[in-house]
């Protein structure tokens, strides 16, 4: 089994892990291995002399691919995960509820209004601006602020019901230039998060784009007023919110 992972969340990865496991699951981090007979031991190239009580010892290698497997394993029985990989219509992901887990093939795209760089200039612009007429809210340091760890509205609209999401763009195993093989026939495991019958924000970039305090979210929202660039991204239709824990090909 070979992923080509193309984004992998290893926090909700450690949460539902540790749920599918039902408090079962253990992080190795070091196996020992004992022999009781002489003997050559062989990795690759490198041979070791093993005694007649020898022990060796070593860390295990656990990274996204050998976590996201795991993970999936330990789904299987699980009355909350469906696989639509394993031949049910994906049709029935619209009748999913919330709390779900569940694999399929779902293309996904970037918002066509969704300007990474514009949205992040403006929101630095405001943020210098507030900062240099008022004091800063609860002692907030704008500075500080990772404008890398922003998130991306990803959607996918070729089904009755539109699935979308906001992934992390620190999660994001790709290059920028890259983005584009989201939409892609990929796998992704998520999990269901809430829906929605009429209308859903895709994305606020005053609560999605950086992480904001209140006071200094209601500053702005009265700077910005009908700012476009900074205005919230809705779309009409049902939709579900998924939560996505790895995409994969």
């Amino acid at each position: 089994m070979f992923y080509n992972l193309i984004y992998f969340n290893e926090d909700l990865y450690d949460t539902y892990y540790t749920f599918a496991n039902a408090g079962q699951a253990v992080q190795f981090t070091e196996i020992e291995s004992q022999t009781d007979k002489g003997g050559q031991l062989g990795f690759n190239d490198t041979h070791v002399g093993l005694g007649r009580s020898s022990v060796i010892k070593g860390e295990i290698i656990n990274n996204a691919a050998s976590k996201l497997i795991s993970l999936e394993k330990s789904l299987v029985d699980n009355d909350f995960y469906v696989d639509f990989e394993s031949g049910d219509s994906l049709r029935h992901i619209e009748d999913l509820s919330r709390r779900m887990i569940f694999k399929a093939t779902l293309p996904l795209v970037i918002h066509d209004t969704f300007d990474m760089y514009d949205m992040t200039r403006l929101m630095k612009d405001e943020l210098e601006r507030a900062e240099s007429i008022s004091a800063k809210p609860d002692d907030t340091e704008l500075s500080n602020i990772d404008f890398d760890k922003i998130k991306l509205p990803v959607y996918n609209a070729q089904m009755e019901k539109v699935i979308f999401s906001k992934i992390h763009k620190n999660c994001l195993l790709i290059e920028e230039n890259e983005f584009d093989e989201l939409g892609e026939d990929n796998i992704i495991l998520a999990k269901v998060k809430k829906t929605y019958e009429n209308q859903f924000i895709l994305f606020d970039p005053l609560k999605d784009l950086i992480n904001l305090n209140n006071s200094m979210r209601k500053e702005l929202e009265k700077s910005i007023g009908n700012h476009q660039s900074l205005a919230p991204i809705t779309m009409t239709a049902e939709a579900i919110e998924i939560e996505i824990i790895a995409i994969y090909s």
